[in-house]
């Protein structure tokens, strides 16, 4: 009955250790505006998270350059987080990235912006550019 109980255990913590939120599009807005994103660029970030991550925290995408994109802004390893890849600008390790908290994620995607602009994202360039951006009234 132990061992029974032990391996459940073991199941339920591995299980929930993994998961990932997966905010709604007004939970980002909140969070970002919170911190310090301008309202008026909200529209542009919550269009770049979209294509970016899904808005799931935990999302990675390898690269073909063999860089690794980490979390809900998608922060590529070969300059912004430490992974033993690259640089490491923002100052965190990238699994710092992949938690529920996005404020470590926020900080970075800013500085990322602030030396960069939005073009420093694929996902923006390629499907909020010149395009229509998402609706973020309700959100406020």
């Amino acid at each position: 009955m132990k061992f029974t109980f032990a391996v459940l255990l073991a199941i339920v913590v591995s299980c929930s250790v993994g998961e990932a939120k997966t905010f709604t599009k007004c939970e980002l807005v909140k969070a970002m505006y919170s911190r310090g994103i301008a309202k008026k660029l909200l529209p542009d970030w919550v269009c770049l998270v979209q294509w970016e991550s899904s808005f799931i925290t935990t999302a990675t995408h390898k690269n073909t350059d063999g860089s690794t994109d980490y979390g809900i802004f998608q922060i590529n390893n070969a300059y912004w987080c430490d992974s033993s890849y690259g640089s490491n600008a923002c100052n965190i390790p990238c699994k710092n990235l992949l938690t529920d908290d996005i404020s470590d994620d926020i900080k970075c995607a800013k500085l990322i912006y602030s030396l960069h602009g939005f073009s420093a994202w694929y996902g923006w360039v390629d499907h909020c550019s010149g395009k229509s951006l998402p609706d973020i009234s309700e959100c406020f």
